[in-house]
């Protein structure tokens, strides 16, 4: 949003206030500054004078001759527009003065005509873009003074960054009321006091739907379609406006002024009770930009005799719209929902500044300042007729009020703040409170959204302390290094996964239907209201696809097959589990492996992968992982799993089908995984398992033992384990050969104590009792000495 330092001045006084210091307020205040420009005027010795002859040029048909008089002097001056006539106030540039760009002015030799100057238009002063003709002056400005003296010239402009959540800041009020407590001093009131003067003809309501809560207009009567006035069309073009007319630029004027969007309908087009409703299916409706829109039962519209006539809070019909044969006027001031202006907006593909603010939330309490700033805009600029304000409402709107432990304030932010100044701060803000010694109960203002926890009013508190005026201490506490559940799995996962040579990567959720319905046909997947195009209709519901596509454009155009993974999250059409308006979420883990891996290293072959090699994967990452085979849609029916942690199913894993490789068009077959990150905590999966190292001697024993062809070798280890349970041992089979008549497996046994050494005594008693029990438990034998005792 774009603010000037002349127009936030009409609402508190910060105009000896030096431009670097407001910038640093606004950063301060959380707005970041995306741009400032300190404006000058781009001409220099432009005056203010007044054309008192004009006649016909001699010897050129497309121009005339003028006399203006500068004051001191008349001067003859040769002008190719035509929209102005005898008295006409305008600027003119002199011989040795400068236009837009350091354009030099001097006298010219027009077709035998001695010019001595030119008179100016509004794009040749860089005022704003307007090709019609001569820039039109107020008659009451002083003939000879100095043009740039007329306006504001000299002002800063900046563009700030405003929050979703603070659209009470979308307008110079709002900005200003954020300087007003930064700076400590009082908004001015601005209060304006209306005289009406004539009948109201038009009846409005604001409707049935609650979507609607408060539909005002105000009729004005006999008035002249006209430029603006020029404070009011600079500010305007300042701030990125496009300048039209009286009646627009004003409304537009209102709207970043106070942020009140209004809308003008010629009155003369409307017949009957102008009423809010829901529109109908495929009720269709002509917009201004010419465009007929089908509409939805989702839709809020504004009617005339239920006949639709503009589209709430987006855009105006064409059929009432405002026209230069225009003479009287209803202006609309509405309160609409925002959620339902926001989906409409987007539906349509209709932003406009108006719907911006209404989605973001407006004063649901500034209808009736909103008409009567416009009225006394417009007043000044010409003497109107206009009628009392007719207001539609419903049950008031009003925030709840919310109460918290005042230690609440230390606890967040490590600093003791003063009852004086809790009081004074939230006095200043306009926010109704109670500062009791235990407690603060608080109740947000009419345009504040934004505060509606504890947290947001502490939020509050610290930026308007300053957060350069807390004290430089080392944080104190047990839980200085959680990061939370979330970070610690991103980071575990993230850690684990690169250190394996694995690429991260982050995709956009968005994905076509046949991309979801590959690998997750049973998810209903969520619809963007505006995609951009027929890819990216849907959000996705896996991120499987996502990954192929990424694979798939870095071996196409870069020659790699590499390993892949993303953190993020995948849609479903259902209810989420916490929030019941938006969709549900699943905040997951996708892994893609190659067969055939790129080697970075360039000695080396190319490395060669498969379902163990994932499934070693999946080991590291989840230690206690269960396996059962199953057929996904998508995967290679003789590799296909669910995975499982404590009987909790988690996600799939597996091998691309050969029907999905050749429907991919890919040469590489690929190995998969989708895990839901939210189906297990970091307790199910970090334990850490070690064995600690004995300070003391090793025994060892190497035994052989003929056992039966089908005997397994590994259920020997695990029991001779458990026949030395309080000793570090390393036990593992050296020999397993087999012939026609028998089989020979060999043991190797490596063992230590922890706390003392094995004498050769007790080292024999080992040997003897592994022997005894080992052919007691399977009826094997061990086969002639073929053991080492060290």
């Amino acid at each position: 949003m774009k603010i000037l330092k002349s127009w936030l001045n009409d609402w508190i006084d910060i105009e000896n206030v030096n431009s670097d210091d407001i910038s640093e307020a606004l950063e301060s205040l959380g707005f970041e500054i995306e741009s400032r420009i300190d404006k000058v005027p781009n001409y220099k010795n432009i005056v203010v004078g007044k054309v008192i002859d004009i006649y016909q040029h001699p010897n050129a048909d497309k121009v005339r001759v003028t006399k203006v008089d500068v004051g001191s002097k008349v001067y003859e001056i040769v002008c190719g527009a035509w929209n102005f006539d005898i008295n006409a106030v305008v600027p003119v540039a002199l011989p040795n003065s400068e236009i837009k760009d350091g354009f030099k002015i001097d006298k010219r030799d027009i077709r035998g005509v001695e010019s001595n100057g030119m008179i100016c238009s509004a794009s040749e002063l860089d005022l704003w873009d307007d090709h019609a003709g001569i820039l039109k002056l107020s008659d009451d400005i002083k003939i000879g003074s100095d043009f740039s003296k007329t306006y504001a010239s000299v002002d800063t402009m900046w563009e700030v960054g405003v929050t979703p959540n603070r659209g009470d800041c979308m307008s110079h009020l709002g900005i200003a009321r954020e300087l007003s407590g930064y700076y400590d001093r009082p908004l001015k009131q601005n209060e304006i006091k209306l005289t009406p003067n004539i009948e109201n003809i038009i009846k409005v309501n604001s409707g049935k739907s609650k979507l609607c809560n408060s539909y005002l207009s105000i009729e004005i009567e006999n008035f002249e379609i006209s430029d603006a006035d020029i404070e009011i069309r600079y500010r305007l073009s300042s701030v990125g406006v496009r300048v039209i007319n009286n009646v627009v630029d004003y409304t537009n004027y209102v709207l970043h002024d106070i942020g009140q969007p209004l809308h003008a309908f010629d009155r003369d087009k409307l017949f009957g009770t102008i009423s809010v409703r829901k529109a109908k299916d495929n009720e269709i409706l002509k917009t201004l930009d010419e465009q007929e829109r089908k509409l939805s039962d989702d839709d809020l519209i504004i009617t005339d005799n239920d006949s639709p006539i503009a589209l709430a809070g987006v855009m105006g019909g064409f059929d009432t719209e405002v026209t230069e044969s225009t003479k009287n006027l209803l202006i609309e001031s509405a309160y609409f929902d925002k959620v339902s202006i926001m989906k409409t907006s987007r539906k349509l593909n209709l932003i406009s500044d108006a719907s911006i603010r209404f989605e973001r939330g407006i004063d649901y309490d500034n209808q009736q300042k909103g008409l009567e700033r416009f009225v006394s805009v417009f007043n000044k600029d010409q003497d109107i007729n206009y009628s009392e304000i007719t207001i539609s409402k419903k049950n008031g709107l009003s925030h709840e009020e919310v109460t918290f432990d005042k230690q609440e304030i230390h606890n967040i932010l490590g600093q003791e703040l003063s009852d004086e100044f809790i009081s004074e701060t939230l006095s200043q803000l306009q926010i109704e409170s109670n500062v009791e010694s235990e407690k603060i109960s608080f109740k947000s203002p009419s345009w504040r959204y934004d505060l509606e926890r504890p947290i947001d009013l502490i939020e509050e508190l610290a930026k308007h302390y300053g957060f350069n005026n807390f004290k430089s201490t080392l944080p104190i506490g047990n839980n200085l290094n959680n990061k939370g559940e979330y970070w610690n799995k991103r980071n575990y996962i993230s850690n684990l996964l690169s250190s394996n040579n694995f690429f991260e990567v982050q995709t956009l959720s968005f994905a076509d239907n046949e991309s979801n319905d590959i690998f997750t046909p049973e998810k209903n997947p969520v619809t963007v209201i505006n995609p951009i195009d027929q890819t990216q209709e849907f959000l996705r519901t896996n991120l499987l696809s996502s990954l192929i596509n990424t694979y798939k454009h870095n071996f196409e155009n870069n020659a790699q097959s590499n390993k892949y993974y993303e953190i993020n999250n995948v849609y479903d059409d259902t209810k989420h589990k916490l929030y019941k308006d938006i969709p549900n979420q699943e905040y997951s883990l996708g892994l893609l492996l190659p067969e055939t891996e790129t080697n970075h290293d360039t000695r080396g072959e190319l490395i060669q992968n498969d379902i163990h090699t994932l499934t070693n994967i999946v080991n590291l990452l989840f230690p206690k992982i269960q396996y059962e085979q199953i057929l996904r849609p998508g995967f290679h029916k003789n590799y296909s799993y669910i995975l499982k942690l404590n009987n909790q199913i988690i996600g799939y894993m597996g091998k691309l089908s050969y029907k999905t490789q050749s429907l991919l068009n890919l040469d590489n077959s690929l190995y998969i995984m989708q895990v839901n990150t939210e189906n297990f905590a970091m307790s199910d999966i970090e334990d850490t398992y070690y064995q600690p190292l004995s300070t003391y001697p090793f025994i060892k024993f190497d035994l052989s033992f003929t056992v039966n062809f089908d005997f397994i070798a590994s259920d020997l280890i695990e029991f001779i384990e458990t026949l030395l349970p309080d000793n570090e041992n390393k036990i593992s089979i050296f020999d397993n050969f087999t012939n026609e008549k028998s089989r020979n497996l060999g043991i190797r046994i490596i063992t230590r104590n922890y706390t003392k050494t094995y004498t050769d005594n007790e080292s024999s008693e080992i040997l003897e009792m592994i022997v005894a029990m080992v052919e007691s438990k399977y009826s094997i034998k061990l086969n002639s000495r073929g053991n080492d005792a060290n």
